[in-house]
């Protein structure tokens, strides 16, 4: 029986940029995706763009187009290489299509009649496509991909706001298993191991950004309170990470609820994001959204799953930095 396409995949293969065989196979929700290891397609998806988002975004490389079937790197290639040429300075292949020197240029120089002009106006016209995409799509969980992806290629200009999370050389040994939420899940209602801790990362206003869990299966797994930088990517609220840092070393205040501290992130050696966790969307699409995951995770004996939310923990990374 042929299943529909998800949405994200069927979104962009109307507009004729189709994604890799391997994320279409992930958000089909092949069975191969659906083993108690990896949880669900949508949940092995992420942890693809997570392989592209720990990597520094590259002005020059092409990789990062690997997430599409088709991607126009040839073609891109002989624009990057040929430009200097034919009289404008690219720095990189990025955000050509808000790059004012390249709009210029393409009023000057009419692409009916130019061979690089043609190839460069193809090069904006599908990057522009893409910075648009999103308008295009519908399901909470498909605008989470969607705008990841558009960040892995175009990467905002503007972030104010937004804490730049140090990124890890290396990804430390901390899992992320369909069952990686369970300690959270019971964080978020105050249920707490004998032994755990309950850290929070903050920015340097003493906002809460992460939580972390210690003596509570992986230890330094941690989930994202806010929207964070990682090389240039907006990665959501409800993300997990794994952290690493001198724990001799960084400044700690006692927390004022659960037992913890409270930590500067400027002062954490660096962070790597795993995975978005089904804390990421709402109740009430949680279980469209990661299927297979969800029902692993009920049929476990999770707490709540079904239920908690994200503004739970948010509210007890608050209360362990203000006591309120």
């Amino acid at each position: 029986m042929k299943h529909d396409d998800h949405e994200v995949v069927s979104v962009f293969k109307r507009q004729g940029m189709p994604l890799s065989v391997k994320l279409v196979e992930m958000l089909n929700e092949h069975f191969l995706h659906q083993s108690e290891r990896r949880g669900c397609g949508y949940t092995q998806a992420t942890r693809v763009l997570a392989e592209y988002i720990n990597l520094p975004r590259s002005l020059l490389e092409f990789d990062d187009l690997k997430l599409f079937e088709d991607a126009t790197m040839k073609s891109l290639r002989e624009v990057m290489v040929h430009a200097h040429s034919n009289g404008l300075v690219l720095d990189s292949w990025r955000n050509l299509d808000i790059n004012p020197n390249v709009r210029e240029y393409l009023q000057q120089h009419d692409p009916a009649s130019a061979p690089f002009a043609q190839a460069l106006q193809e090069q904006v016209e599908w990057q522009h496509q893409l910075r648009h995409i999103h308008a295009q799509v519908k399901l909470e969980e498909s605008l989470l991909i969607v705008a990841v992806i558009q960040d892995i290629i175009l990467p905002p200009e503007q972030t104010d706001g937004l804490t730049d999370l140090p990124v890890l050389l290396e990804r430390p040994k901390v899992g992320s298993c369909p069952m990686a939420e369970k300690f959270f899940l019971e964080i978020a209602y105050y249920r707490v191991a004998r032994r755990g801790l309950v850290n929070v990362f903050v920015d340097a206003n003493n906002r809460p950004l992460l939580i972390e869990k210690i003596n509570m299966g992986d230890d330094h797994s941690c989930i994202s309170l806010e929207t964070l930088l990682v090389n240039g990517v907006r990665v959501p609220p409800g993300s997990s990470f794994a952290v690493a840092y001198d724990d001799e070393r960084v400044s700690k205040q006692k927390a004022k609820g659960l037992a913890g501290f409270i930590m500067p992130v400027s002062e954490i050696e660096g962070f790597w994001f795993l995975r978005l966790t089904t804390l990421v969307v709402s109740p009430q699409n949680r279980k469209r959204a990661f299927s297979t995951h969800f029902d692993q995770q009920v049929e476990k004996g999770l707490f709540s799953p079904d239920v908690a939310t994200l503004s739970q923990l948010k509210e007890v990374a608050s209360r362990q930095v203000t006591g309120a």
